[in-house]
């Protein structure tokens, strides 16, 4: 959650729309062109259309096969084909060469047994991991990604191949053990070229795993000498990063605060307007300013550090930023407010001025009426996009967590929630149409479960914690996006629609899941991209982590909210970047030990083309980068 539970010209319009943005996902085509292969080098087979089939040899014996023309000549490629038939036995995949009919020719293969299972040989040797019943119709690939060999079966990944090296060219090899075994309909792809806008697209629960960059790797792809600037993500990535801040803002020193939380917009809506206003927490302690103001030209990829928004003595000068969020529609108006302080308020961030009213002004609660009359502070404020409902933790005095207040400004109103008994807050935050408020409380055994209200009819649903209770979650229009901590999947998040129609699993599909338990690729959830103009299947959202996994890397990843999206029930995920982070490296302060500073937290804009987070770098000072987000790869218009 939020806590640790778990000087240039600018011209910017003063409102915009976010309904009129529009983003929307449509199913995205395949962008790997493939051809039908030329048999060559044929024995005791024949070629009839599309089938290749063993007509003459010995029945059993390794004396009949053939090749393909073209062959993958560099980089990523493809070879893939048909079964036709369950009662034979052959091998067929990616070979550097064809010296002969046997098995052990073929560097990466599938083997077909002949009574309806197929597993994976290399060289001729049996590999672990690709095990898998087949009937006549399916389609089996070998590829080369990235430079790993991958085996997939009718679109699914099974096995990638973590120590295989391919030596190019590489071409389809057969071999047909059976009298009359068929190979049908096969191919060989060669990828496009990487798209402008970089990225790619895999499954939920691809068992293809990444390096992560190393720091010497990270340091020669970010712009020269630390500067501020755009680069571009290396292969497999090749997506456009920028880099907003570096020693110049710290005095040399590590003073850059991550951002806030995955939840807390810390880019304003740009819409319409080539400069995007980002504001950063700078430790003041520490060489900073205190909360900055950065721009970033979309246009031209300038960067400049505006200077801090307040000056000393204000406390708001020597805070971290955190809890602070961008309004949704008001360009230059930043929610801000101090821990210890029962005020929320609107900041024109260009101006420098608060406006004259506080958004939400605890004070104005009614004792005991509404509020406990403890009631001393706000935590962990959220607002609607439209900028009328507000909802926060209450503190007392000691800062004890006694409740959840809402406010609405048209009608001048508290509300207030406290835990049930034998709970406690863990944090509650009102939906993006300012209607519905999710409160997640903890019971003395460490669950975590929700109550959904409906702030229009005071309506309570309460979901238990090992029925799909969400975690880490962000919210939309009447709708959250969240980790379903009991759910068989790993790690998965789910889409919970308002009202909920059941408390019982499932409460709301699987819209994301990881490789692997110990993988927690879209931990913190961002969603700020929410659109009321389209229904929540129609948009994406996307998330972020750090661990010390040591075989696959931390990346950014996003992913539709439609489980229904792939006919073969399939969930795309769009890989954006690495986030560069070791937990390790001095960079962040960690000085805790609960690795708490250094994780990404990153937020999406109200576009969902940029996504902002803090890095490491595997070094020793935190960073904010941006990254551009090519949505177009789920099928965003």
């Amino acid at each position: 959650m939020g806590n640790r539970c778990h000087t240039g010209t600018i011209g910017l319009g003063a409102r915009i729309v976010l309904a009129s943005l529009g983003i929307g996902l449509h199913v995205a085509t395949p962008t790997a062109s493939d051809q039908a292969v030329q048999w060559t080098n044929l024995v005791n087979v024949t070629v009839n259309g599309t089938v290749l089939q063993k007509t003459t040899g010995c029945d059993g014996c390794e004396d009949a096969g053939a090749s393909s023309q073209p062959a993958i000549t560099q980089g990523d490629g493809h070879v893939e084909f048909t079964v036709g038939e369950t009662n034979t036995f052959w091998v067929g995949g990616l070979s550097h060469g064809d010296n002969n009919t046997t098995i052990a020719d073929i560097d990466f293969a599938w083997r077909f047994n002949g009574a309806g299972w197929a597993d994976v040989l290399e060289s001729g040797v049996y590999q672990s991991g690709g095990d898998t019943p087949y009937a006549a119709g399916d389609v089996f690939r070998v590829g080369v990604v990235g430079g790993k060999i991958q085996y997939s079966k009718n679109g699914t990944l099974l096995r990638e191949s973590q120590t295989a090296v391919p030596q190019y060219p590489l071409l389809l090899d057969v071999s047909l053990e059976s009298l009359g075994a068929t190979v049908h309909d096969a191919r060989i792809g060669l990828e496009n070229p990487p798209t402008a806008s970089g990225g790619f697209v895999e499954k939920a629960g691809s068992p293809a795993l990444r390096a992560r960059f190393t720091r010497a790797q990270i340091d020669g792809f970010l712009p020269a000498n630390g500067a501020r600037g755009a680069f571009t993500f290396p292969p497999p990535y090749n997506t456009k990063g920028i880099r907003l801040t570096n020693a110049q803002d710290c005095g040399g020193q590590d003073c850059v605060w991550y951002v806030g939380y995955s939840y807390w917009r810390n880019i304003n809506n740009h819409a319409g307007s080539d400069w995007m206003l980002i504001f950063l927490g700078m430790d003041t302690n520490l060489g900073g300013a205190g909360p900055s103001l950065v721009a970033y030209n979309k246009t031209t990829d300038q960067v400049q550090n505006l200077g801090p928004l307040f000056q000393p003595p204000s406390g708001f000068y020597y805070s971290t930023g955190e809890g602070w969020y961008f309004s949704a529609t008001q360009a230059t108006k930043l929610y801000v407010y101090l821990v210890g302080s029962p005020r929320l308020w609107r900041y024109d961030v260009i101006a420098r001025q608060f406006e004259s009213t506080a958004a939400m002004d605890l004070t104005q609660c009614k004792r005991p009426g509404v509020c406990p009359p403890a009631s001393a502070y706000i935590f962990q404020p959220h607002s609607s996009d439209n900028d009328t409902v507000h909802s926060a933790t209450v503190q007392d005095a000691s800062f004890n967590r006694l409740g959840c207040v809402v406010y609405g400004s048209s009608a001048k109103r508290f509300v207030f929630y406290p835990p049930r008994k034998g709970y406690v807050l863990d944090e509650c935050h009102v939906d993006k149409s300012g209607r519905w408020l999710m409160i997640l409380e903890a019971s003395a055994t460490g669950a975590v479960d929700n109550r959904v209200i409906d702030l229009s009819t005071g309506k309570i649903t309460r979901i238990d914690d090992v029925q799909g209770a969400l975690g880490h979650l962000d919210m939309g229009f009447g709708y959250a996006v969240g980790a379903d901590n009991w759910n068989p999947q790993p790690n998965a998040t789910i889409l919970l629609k308002f009202p909920v129609t059941s408390t019982t699993r499932p409460i709301g599909p699987v819209v994301h899941f990881n490789k692997r338990w110990d993988i927690a690729a879209a931990n913190h959830l961002a969603h700020g991209n929410a659109n009321p103009s389209l229904p929540p299947e129609s948009q994406y959202a996307c998330g972020s982590n750090a661990s010390r996994v040591a075989d696959m890397a931390d990346e950014i990843v996003c992913f539709p909210l439609n489980a229904n999206r792939n006919a073969d029930g399939s969930l795309d995920v769009l890989v954006v970047a690495q986030v560069m982070t070791d937990l390790d490296a001095l960079g962040g302060r960690d000085v805790t030990g609960d690795d708490y500073t250094q994780l990404p937290k990153g937020n999406l804009d109200t576009t969902g083309r940029y996504f902002i987070w803090t890095t490491n770098m595997g070094g020793d000072r935190l960073d904010a980068f941006l990254v551009k987000v090519p949505a177009e790869l789920l099928g965003a218009r």
